[in-house]
């Protein structure tokens, strides 16, 4: 995160909200998402894998995902 400069809170979830940012190095906005809390059980764990899977395939705009 600390490559990114952190704009504005843009939704929120569950699990996790999403935060509007930008790269320090190219200016390219981002949306990263943030987990709120460690998963407790296997069943939070799938649960959040099935939503990430049904919101990409939602949006074909979507071209990279930041890991940190």
């Amino acid at each position: 995160m600390q490559n990114y400069r952190l704009i504005t809170k843009k939704g929120e979830g569950t699990f996790s909200e999403v935060i509007k940012a930008q790269s320090i190095k190219t200016n390219q906005l981002v949306a990263i998402k943030c987990m709120k809390q460690v998963f407790q059980t296997i069943d939070q764990v799938l649960y959040f894998n099935s939503n990430i899977g049904q919101q990409t395939q939602r949006n074909s705009s979507i071209k990279k995902v930041i890991k940190s």
